[in-house]
């Protein structure tokens, strides 16, 4: 029976005080969190300086294991930042359960080790290191090298699975057992009927830059247009042809010179990177923000927020990179997109 005096604060407080020794909670004890991620926007010409800095600060080996500086986006999933590598550095090999990517801002000639491939690093070229792949880095070049990594870190501390990780116990970096673009020729069009995964739940696969342009100027030729986001590419997975991960996913795309392209909203976090050109992302339609970039500035996209993208070059197109979590809202039937 229902006690009438039942939300006297007493005998809520004596009914805590069970609940607590008990482990239980009630479901008016609940916090009601409302955690807002806010766009944000990098400048490239304030980033790099810094990042440069670092480097006379910050050692690779006996201060850092990686030397990466990351964004404070707000993202739960996936977190974003940039590694530096000075030539004749090396970082140690390990593997670990996130995955990871590498997108290759400024630099060349330095190369990722991935499962004994080395992977030669150009500048738009893409790494993918699915977890537990064993990846090590080398700058055997004549000038520093950046890229972006970006990990799923967010849902693997959440799942309480970050203490998965492995260094490579003899010597610092993995031996070479793979010729470069092995990758590339083994998980092909063309592959065996079955893939070894050695352990891991994908394999490391290098898209090279070339071809990523010539795809995209290929479907603008042909007129291939999204209203949202221009000529949209994704970094399909070379075995599923899915989405690049289980967990988060890469694209690429191009907006026409004087292109705005229609506005809508998604859920899902999105980080961008600016390959080339000049532009600006508009956010909401009511008092609207508007983010204006130009070549390597990086911005984040919060979930579910009107935007907009705009090429402000009448003659050049841009294209930006970027890598989502919408494949985890998806997986779970949580995904929802809605025209402007």
């Amino acid at each position: 029976m229902i006690n009438p005096d039942s939300d006297n604060q007493k005998e809520r407080d004596r009914l805590h005080s069970k609940y607590s020794e008990m482990g239980l909670r009630g479901y008016w004890q609940l916090p009601r969190e409302n955690h807002e991620v806010e766009p944000k926007l990098w400048k490239w010409k304030e980033l790099r300086p810094v990042l440069m800095e670092t480097t006379d600060v910050i050692r690779i080996g006996p201060d850092a294991f990686r030397r990466n500086v990351g964004l404070i986006t707000g993202s739960k999933t996936i977190s974003m930042g940039f590694q530096i590598v000075l030539p004749g550095e090396k970082a140690a090999a390990h593997r670990h359960a996130n995955t990871a990517l590498r997108f290759v801002v400024n630099g060349g000639g330095a190369s990722t080790t991935s499962n004994g491939e080395p992977m030669v690093m150009e500048p738009g070229d893409l790494l993918i290191q699915p977890n537990w792949v064993w990846h090590d880095h080398v700058n055997d070049s004549d000038e520093p090298i950046i890229w972006i990594d970006a990990l799923d870190a967010g849902v693997v501390s959440f799942l309480d699975a970050s203490r998965f990780r492995q260094e490579w116990a003899e010597g610092k970096q993995q031996p070479l057992t793979k010729s470069g673009g092995a990758s590339r020729r083994l998980y092909g069009p063309v592959r065996e009927q079955s893939v070894d995964y050695h352990g891991a739940p994908g394999v490391p696969y290098h898209y090279k830059w070339r071809e990523t342009l010539e795809a995209m100027q290929e479907s603008a030729d042909r007129g291939s247009q999204d209203p949202y986001d221009g000529v949209l590419l994704e970094y399909k997975n070379p075995i599923t042809g899915g989405h690049t991960f289980l967990t988060m996913t890469c694209h690429i795309q191009m907006l026409l010179p004087g292109q705005t392209t229609r506005f809508h909203r998604h859920t899902g976090t999105t980080h961008y990177h600016v390959v080339q050109g000049d532009g600006a992302l508009i956010v909401d339609k009511h008092e609207a923000k508007e983010f204006t970039w130009t070549e390597h500035d990086s911005f984040t996209l919060p979930p579910w927020r009107w935007h907009q993208h705009k090429n402000n070059s009448a003659t050049e197109p841009a294209i930006l990179f970027s890598v989502t979590d919408r494949p985890l809202l998806q997986m779970t039937g949580l995904d929802r997109e809605e025209p402007g």
